[in-house]
């Protein structure tokens, strides 16, 4: 009948029929029909017939989250109903599919193909499960136990408390079948046995009864079904991982324990196990070690000169960032601030194949996991290699690799590659192609593989390895994600998967996400060997610290990688690696079809995208890029700034421009301003957002404005994200809030909450209350009084930044205000884990939805979800629960900290998120019922018309509002270190207590009343009301005492406030007490119970009881199920025995526990107290002690607290337990064990206060006892600097320097000893010795505006050198330094540092002092004899000429050289150097520093032709025939003239004829110079020139020195219309300035002064200057006016007037005779942003291109000039483009 019903099904259906039949059995009959539960028995007519009788029932009723139901999807299917979600479904059904290649049946010989495919297409997760559990019983001959035992198995690779022979059992298992993993309760029936089997961490609700008449009962609740009290013997609930069975021939319940030991002494599975391998037998049966050593441990190749690096995609930021923090601290480093970058598809940077898919993860339908505080059903162990024949167990199941986790190092790799162990052998498959077969070779490359696999399987090889090594000059890599994934989907195809295991060896992954994505399609193990190689390159290489050896560098990186996957993992809520593998848990975002259906089967990838050919395309350039002939700039690891904002680099949404427009916009109220911003932020978005590449489409005739929805209405639209107290500072947080409440919009508290002043005192037009209060899985915070004073109240579901992750507030971080606000203790770490612990499922987030509807009727509830694939349905599935509100957060969100792993690669762009969420809820018909907001980097009225037009109604705003209140975007907040300091209720009890609420009296009241499990969220309401009218102080004690009988529905008393008292005779169902705040609750059984029923043996209350509770009390007389009083922050609790995961997160409080409790107690304890009866001395092994220390209750305190605890509950309960213990007090203190956690004690210890009054004489702290490294969440890597503050006085603080240290402004030697020579006036000396502090006080911005368009031209990596040369690693320092400047030994000394003025440390405190450290790094370099020339080693025979040696000429020279040209500079002066030679005084840049550079330009083979003017001594166009290109270094060499009366004088020189003859007598030549020697000198004009000429002019003796400008003297700080990081406009003494005041007493400067007259001695010699004083005013039109100020005429004597008053332009010889076309300003013309002229092969660059500029405006201009001119050259470049990027 089986085969019939298989067969019939697939054949018919392939005919392209709809048919599914039920169930075909004579054991088990199945109804279906959309019907309630009341409908079924109507519908069904044989139900109603008296004679219709069965020993089962098996009833799933069905809250359905999609509402298009179908028949094959309905449950119950043919064995199980099934309440939950399977997370792993497609690899389950994958490797389902692979197995039909290796399975046999005796049973059913040939006939077994025809059952094939086992899973049929189409089916519901509950439907593929069902179909493979009959399989495995009807073909594989498994019991119904045993089969569910296999596919649903427990956590058992941690359990230290499972017997032998059931680990056994399991461990074989895992050989046979990867576990169907996911939250699940499921429940089955063959027509013999019904049961039921719970997940392996417990994730569903299961309770039953059994009674004295020979029935049981379960169902998900409590009070389902109305059994009577006196009938029952048994009250208990489904433990995790753990059966329910009954066998109804027999008549009897069988125990999980029974069960299982039955199948697991079925067959000698421990025997079987001995044929098992490991790693470690490989090894030793290795015969060659030596070889493998010497492999391993070889000499490497410097990184620096690695090429493989390059071809491999990594950056300086890979290796920086994300593999060395990995090495160093064996976890991942953290980030901050969201994602900005470009999506991968829109990337211009050649991303590597991993960065198109994103991480799905568990929101609503089912919780991710924490993995560290959960650990215990976390596994990564998994078999690899050949699987056997499933249907027949045996031994040969076990003959498989045992990895206890994926990632294999090199030595296990050769190890694996060489071995003939058992039989076993390795095919190595090649995964490269010849660069010569260019794009075109990807695609045969891969068919040629996949091929390759598919013989090795066939010829029996175990193990296939595809490598990448031989990738390098001559063959280009395949993408090791694109190879294993055609592989894998191919072999499956072709039935040969199981036959092999499948291992990549690639020098391409490196992180978390890039093995994440390979296991998940496929991998079954990985080595990355670049990784490895280049991390002891660095320590080999003296980098990295000697001690870390080859085997510890490979163990660190390992346990940081199995912490970044078993996270992975767990935000999807899959526990098991077996599982995660092949199950596909990922989007695909901008990858076409062709390459889905060929490597990625089954991925959703909505947009579509990059084909074969440009994913080719972009592996040939970064392989072009490594291995060019020319090696140009190519030489150094990339950095493109894919993390933090780099200029030049990759875009980012938060660029430096963006930045400063939008806070001069909010600073000023400019519409100029926000123009400018709303410019440069739809640039952004345009290059790295979807919506970006959207345009709009306007109709011919625009509707009137009068019809559109006014701009006050539209913003009260908006809000602000969902930002806590303490992730941004308390100024901050409610700055936010009043601008929305003013302008009737909406701020939101964040899940940290908010303090009661700030909602119950409010400030007419400065309310601090945020209109939206959060609700999420940390509930910190979260009472009554919080919850009725909220007009929105929003259920965070997950994060956009970080979806499917938690969070932490370190302790040092929780001060006193935050404690008080989230009702914890200054110093205890505050943990938000993955999951609410109340929402497993979309029936329980409906119920929290209800509780909070009951919490506050007038509130709007809100649910908060994340973009992701399939987002529309669960938005679908909320709205059905009532939600009205629902929030779809993009990927790119902010978070104040999370692993760089879930910030970059997790979630969806909001755009595809609202647009499938409202495009589903209309299909739906839903759309009517809710409001739809999104957020996500939202900027500009351009964003917000696109999220409306996709389906948004109200949208929020979270970074963008950070950034107008200062934010720079640093991404330090995981630091702490920001430097700009940023219902069915019974209304009758209400109607009860309606005096007492209305504050008419106040005396207590009684109520009686009975209760059913469909009366939820009791007391809830009526808390409502009472905090409304009392706020949180509540009521007296026991003011309102209500007396109930019955079942209590789920969520009982959540939320209740203070004076309510609640006693209730019966028992309850999940989440008793949530959020209790300051209310008591007393359950007990009923007492018409038999005499033998046992309550500490049953239990009384439900899951997740207390969660969250912040204060109050509550007795349970009998057993809470799982996770009691997780996060309780406050309350006391009595209860006789708990399930897994007691107290878990928690905060404060006390909990006694008179009994038994589950697994992993106390996981993530950080405060309050337990106190743990353990009478079994089990309890030790039932803790995780990682946060928590044991002890005896012996101080009296202690003894004191639980003797009149035990009291007060025997008193309200009437409990045998507690009356048994006090009769025999003391003695029984003996047993009970004081739960401590190490944080809370030492917060006690701190505050010197304790949290309740009876510890008042209290607890003597003892020295904290460790039981190991305390595990907490991503923010763990942050150390407490209080703690060790005499070691940070000792050793510099880099995090905090910015803080500590003061700038050093003694750059200049002193005054009085150098103003007497010519030496150079820079105080080396001083500031080398200062150097390092300094570089501490660089922040290492995320947005580092220092080589912004406002910072430094050349783009500097400022911060990077700067971290180096902190931690004395010159030699990296200056290769950083040399990737983006030529000269920085002239720009070290001569430039005024723009980086300086746009340093973020500016805005409060003096900048860094950038331009000291970058001249000592290129001094002490060539001090080090480390700068030596670099001669390229391949010539291109083109032949370059430059005209002119300034700083533009000699840069692009330089460049032009190292691309391999034949390179000629042209000066027409004597010596090489423009401006630099002759142009600046030798006291500020020594000619002997630009000696040194020309002779190692020299040497590297420019040639330099001097007293050569192109135009007079050559003719340009002679010079252009003999060359291939030509680029004008002209310089501005045009003086500005000042032609008032008398300019013809004698004695009046421009500033640069007296600057340059003094030079040239000084370098030795025998000319007439300008000397100031005894005379009165007027310089015209500031700024550096006019500064040289006073220091020149004072050196030489002159007798005064008076300097005239024209404008008004700067102010001392920044003017309002001069914002930061603009160029600060303001008063600044220089050298000459400072040696002018020293000598003559006062400084030369004269503002606001206007030259009338230069006066005639009479011999035709200047005497003196007639000026007069100005004053300038704003005129019509806001123009600026000169107007004379009557009476301040004055004469100045002067011998020697010197004009300084700039440039005009270049000069004209050259220009006017190669006919090329000017500017208006005379300059060079060229195309924007090229530096081709009118005439072809004829390019100009600097001040004759750009104007009058700086020296390192023109050392870019020449870089610039001369990548373009080798792209015309050659076709292509590698020399770097802005920023030093290539």
């Amino acid at each position: 009948v089986f085969s019939l019903r298989k067969q019939s099904t697939h054949r018919i259906q392939h005919e392209g029929y709809r048919f599914y039949i039920c169930n075909l059995s004579a054991d088990t009959i199945v109804y279906k029909g959309q019907l309630t539960t009341h409908q079924l028995w109507l519908y069904f007519k044989d139900l109603q017939d008296a004679d219709y009788e069965t020993h089962i029932a098996l009833v799933h009723s069905r809250f359905s989250t999609n509402t298009f139901p179908s028949w094959e999807r309905a449950h119950p299917n043919r064995y199980l109903a099934h309440n939950g979600e399977i997370n792993t479904l497609r690899g389950n059904v994958n490797l389902m599919k692979a197995r039909e290649g290796v399975m046999k049946s005796k049973k059913f010989g040939d006939e077994l193909k025809k059952l094939y495919p086992v899973v049929e297409d189409g089916l519901s997760d509950s439907g593929c499960v069902d179909t493979v559990l009959e399989f495995l019983i009807m073909a594989g001959g498994r019991s119904l136990p045993e089969a569910m035992m296999t596919m649903v198995p427990e956590a058992w690779q941690n359990d230290v408390l499972m017997t032998k022979e059931k680990k056994q059992f399991y461990k074989w298992s895992s050989f046979a079948m990867e576990p169907w993993d996911g939250p699940a309760l499921f429940t089955f029936t063959d027509g013999r046995y019904i049961g039921a089997i719970l997940d392996r961490n417990g994730l569903r609700p299961s309770r039953y009864s059994i009674t004295k008449t020979g029935q049981m009962y379960m169902a998900s609740e409590v009070g389902v079904t109305n059994v009577p009290d006196n009938n029952v013997t048994q009250k208990g609930r489904l433990q995790p991982g753990r059966m329910l069975l009954v066998d109804t021939k027999v008549g009897s319940v069988i125990k999980d324990e029974e069960v299982k030991k039955y199948v697991s002494t079925s067959r000698p599975f421990g025997d079987w196990l001995n044929f098992q391998i490991g790693l470690e037998e490989l090894h030793a049966a290795h015969k060659k070690p030596d070889i493998i050593n010497n492999v391993v441990e070889k000499e490497r190749v410097p990184v620096e000169t690695d090429r493989r690096l390059i071809m491999f995609g990594y950056t300086v930021e890979h290796i920086n960032m994300l593999v060395l923090p990995m090495v160093k601290d064996r976890k991942e480093a953290l980030g901050s601030m969201g994602n900005d970058t470009p999506l991968a598809c829109l990337s211009t940077r050649n991303p590597l194949v991993y960065e198109y898919f994103k991480q799905l993860f568990a929101q609503v339908t089912n919780p991710p996991i924490d993995p560290f505080r959960e650990k215990i059903v976390m596994s990564l162990a998994c078999p690899i290699g050949p699987e056997d024949n499933i249907l027949e167990p045996s031994a040969k199941q076990c003959q498989r690799l045992f990895l206890q986790q994926p990632i294999l190092t090199l030595k296990d790799l050769e190890v694996i590659k060489a071995t003939t162990y058992n039989g076993w052998k390795t095919h190595v498959i090649d995964i490269t192609y010849p660069v010569c077969d260019g794009k075109g070779g990807l695609v045969p490359a891969l068919d040629r593989i996949c091929e390759e696999a598919a013989s090795a399987a066939r010829k029996d090889y175990t193990i296939i390895v595809l490598s990448d090594r031989l990738a390098g000059k001559d063959r280009i890599p395949v993408s090791s994600l694109l190879t294993v994934g055609a592989v894998h989907h191919y072999l499956i195809k072709e039935r040969l998967r199981m036959k092999v295991g499948v291992i990549i060896e690639s020098g391409e992954t490196r992180e978390v996400q890039h093995h994440c994505v390979l296991l998940g399609y496929g991998a079954d193990g990985i080595c990355p060997y670049l990784v490895f190689e280049t991390i002891s390159s660095l320590r080999q290489h003296g980098l990295l610290d000697s001690s870390l050896t080859d085997d510890i560098i490979s163990d660190n990186y390992i346990a940081a990688t199995e912490r970044g996957i078993s996270k992975v993992m767990a935000k999807m809520g899959i526990s098991t690696l077996q599982s995660y593998k092949g199950a596909q848990i990922f989007e695909a975002v901008g990858l076409s079809d062709e390459v889905v259906s060929k490597c990625f089967i089954g991925t959703a990838s909505r947009i579509g995208g990059c084909t074969f050919e440009v994913l080719a395309e972009e592996a040939l350039q970064r392989h072009v890029i490594a291995y060019s002939d020319r090696s140009c700039d190519n030489q150094i690891i990339l950095n493109p700034g894919n993390y933090h904002w780099r200029s030049g680099g990759e875009k980012h949404i938060n660029e430096p421009e963006s930045l400063a427009n939008l806070q001069d916009a909010a600073r000023t109220s400019s519409k100029h301003a926000y123009d400018k911003f709303k410019e440069s932020a739809m640039n952004a978005v345009k290059y790295c957002s979807l919506r970006g590449q959207l345009d709009l489409k306007f109709p011919e005739v625009p509707i009137d404005i009068s019809e559109v929805e006014p701009a006050a209405n539209i913003v009260k639209r908006f809000a602000t994200g969902a930002m806590s107290f303490g992730s941004i500072s308390l100024e901050a947080h409610s700055t936010l809030a009043i601008a929305m409440n003013r302008m009737g919009a909406k701020s939101n508290t964040g899940e940290g909450g908010e303090n009661a002043n700030r909602y119950l005192n409010q400030e007419e037009g400065n309310s601090k209350r945020s209109a939206i209060k959060q609700v999420a899985s940390g509930r910190f915070g979260v009472t009554s009084s919080y919850l009725a004073n909220a007009d929105d109240l929003q259920i965070k579901m997950a994060q956009g930044a970080k979806p499917g992750e938690g969070g932490e507030l370190p302790g040092y971080k929780v001060s006193e205000a935050i404690a008080a606000t989230r009702h914890s203790v200054a110093g205890v770490g505050l943990i938000s884990p993955p999951p609410h612990h109340d929402i497993y499922s979309i029936e329980d987030l409906a119920e929290l939805i209800y509780d909070l509807k009951c919490a506050n009727p007038q509130a709007r509830i809100s649910v908060k979800l994340v973009s992701e694939v399939g987002v529309g349905v669960v938005a679908s599935g909320v709205a059905k629960g009532k939600a009205e509100h629902i929030v779809i957060s993009g990927h790119d969100g902010g978070t104040g900290a999370s692993s760089w792993t879930g910030i970059k690669h997790a979630g969806l762009p909001w755009e595809l998120g609202i647009a499938e969420t409202h495009q589903v809820l209309v299909m739906n018909d839903l759309r009517s019922r809710v409001i739809l907001q999104t957020d996500g980097q939202l900027r500009t009225g351009r964003d917000v018309v696109i999220a409306a037009l996709l389906g948004a109604d109200e949208f929020g705003f979270s970074t963008a509002p950070l950034i107008t209140l200062g934010c720079t975007m640093m991404r330090k907040c995981h630091l702490n270190t920001c430097p700009v300091g940023i219902a069915t209720q019974d209304n009758a009890v209400i109607e009860s207590c309606k005096d007492i609420l209305s504050g008419v009296k106040i005396e207590p009241i009684h109520i009686n009343l009975k209760i059913n499990n469909e009366i939820r969220t009791f007391a809830t309401t009526l808390s409502y009301y009472v905090s409304k009218s009392f706020g949180e102080e509540g009521l007296p004690d026991k003011t309102i005492n209500i007396k109930l009988t019955g079942t209590a529905g789920q969520s009982f008393c959540a939320f209740m406030a203070k004076g309510i008292h609640v006693e209730l005779e019966g028992d309850a169902n999940d989440y008793v007490g949530k959020g209790l705040s300051g209310g008591e609750i007393v359950v007990y059984p009923p007492h018409d119970l038999p005499d033998s029923f046992q309550t500490h043996k049953n239990i009384i209350v439900g899951n997740v009881v207390l969660y969250g509770a912040t204060s109050g009390k509550a007795f349970f007389r009998g057993c809470a199920a799982e996770r009691f009083c997780v996060r309780n922050s406050g309350a006391i609790a009595v209860v006789e025995g708990v399930g897994d995961h007691g107290c878990e997160y928690m905060t404060g409080g006390r909990v006694v526990i008179l009994g038994t409790t589950g697994r992993n107690f106390a996981a993530g304890m950080s405060g309050g107290i337990a106190y743990v009866l353990d009478k079994e001395k089990k309890f030790s092994q039932m803790c995780n002690k990682e946060s928590i220390s044991l002890e005896a209750v012996v101080k009296d305190v202690d003894v004191k607290f639980l003797k009149q605890i035990l009291e007060e509950f025997v008193e309200s309960t009437g409990s045998n337990v507690a009356k048994e213990i006090l009769d025999a007090w003391p003695q029984p203190l003996g047993n009970f064990v004081k739960v401590f956690p190490h944080e809370y004690r030492a917060a006690l210890k701190k505050l010197n206060k304790k949290l309740v009054p009876e510890l008042n004489s209290v607890i003597k702290v003892e020295k904290s006892v460790t039981n190991g490294p305390s595990i907490v969440d991503i923010e763990d890597s942050i150390p407490d600097v209080e703690k060790s503050q005499k070691n940070l006085d000792r050793i510099l603080d880099k995090k905090k320097g910015f803080i500590k240290y003061p700038r050093n402004n003694n750059q200049y030697r002193k005054v009085d000893s150098r103003i007497g020579d010519w030496s150079e006036i820079h105080n080396h000396g001083e500031v080398k010795t200062n150097i390092k502090m300094q570089a501490a006080r660089c922040m290492d911005c995320g947005v580092p505006f220092c080589q912004s368009t406002n910072g430094c031209p050349l783009g500097n990596i400022i911060p990077k050198w700067n971290d180096l040369v902190f931690q004395d690693n010159w030699k990296e320092a200056l290769e950083r330094l040399q990737q983006t400047n030529n000269f920085p030994e002239f720009t070290g000394r001569v430039c005024p540092a723009p980086c300086e003025g746009a340093c973020v440390l500016s805005i409060n405190e003096p900048a860094v002092a950038i331009k000291n450290i970058e001249c000592t790094i290129i001094d002490h370099a060539f001090s080090e004899g480390w700068i030596k020339a670099i001669i390229p080693q391949h010539r291109t025979g083109k032949k370059v000429s430059v005209v002119g040696s300034g700083p533009s000429g000699l840069a692009a020279a330089a460049q032009l050289n190292k691309a391999g040209h034949d390179v000629t500079v042209y000066e027409r002066k004597d010596r090489i150097g423009g401006l630099l030679r002759y142009g600046i005084p030798t006291m500020k840049l020594s000619k002997q520093v630009v000696d040194r550079r020309v002779a190692l330009m020299k040497e590297e083979g420019i040639k330099f032709v001097t007293n050569c003017e192109i135009g007079k001594d050559m003719s340009p166009h002679s010079l252009l025939n003999e060359s291939d290109a030509i680029i004008l270094c002209l310089g501005s060499t045009l003086p500005r003239n000042l032609p008032i009366p008398g300019h013809n004088l004698e004695g009046i020189h421009f500033a640069m004829e007296f600057l340059e003859g003094w030079q040239k007598n000084q370098m030795g030549n025998n000319n007439v110079y300008l000397d100031a020697k005894d005379k009165d000198v007027i310089v015209i004009g500031g700024g550096d020139t006019g500064c040289d000429c006073i220091g020149t002019s004072l050196r030489m003796g002159a007798k005064s020195i008076t300097t005239f400008e024209i404008l008004d003297e700067p102010p001392v700080g920044r003017a309002e219309n001069n914002p930061w990081p603009t160029w600060p406009r303001i008063f600044r003494v220089d050298y000459g300035h400072e040696e002018s005041k020293l000598k003559f007493g006062e400084d030369p400067r004269h503002f606001c002064i206007l030259s009338e007259q230069f006066l005639d001695d009479g011999n035709g010699h200047v005497k003196g200057i007639k000026a007069q004083r100005i004053k300038w005013t704003k005129g019509v039109g806001g123009r600026f006016e000169m107007k004379k100020i009557e009476g301040t005429e004055r004469i100045f004597p002067a011998d020697m007037v010197l004009i300084a008053m700039g440039f005009l332009g270049p000069e004209n010889s050259i220009i006017n005779e190669l006919k090329l076309n000017q500017d208006p300003r005379s300059n060079i013309q060229t195309p924007e942003g090229t530096y081709l002229s009118s005439m072809n092969k004829v390019f100009a660059a600097g001040d004759c291109r750009r104007g009058q500029s700086l020296v390192v405006h023109a050392i870019n201009e020449g870089r610039q000039a001369a990548r373009q001119v080798d792209l015309f050259l050659m076709g292509e470049t590698s020399l770097a483009g802005p920023g030093g990027v290539i």
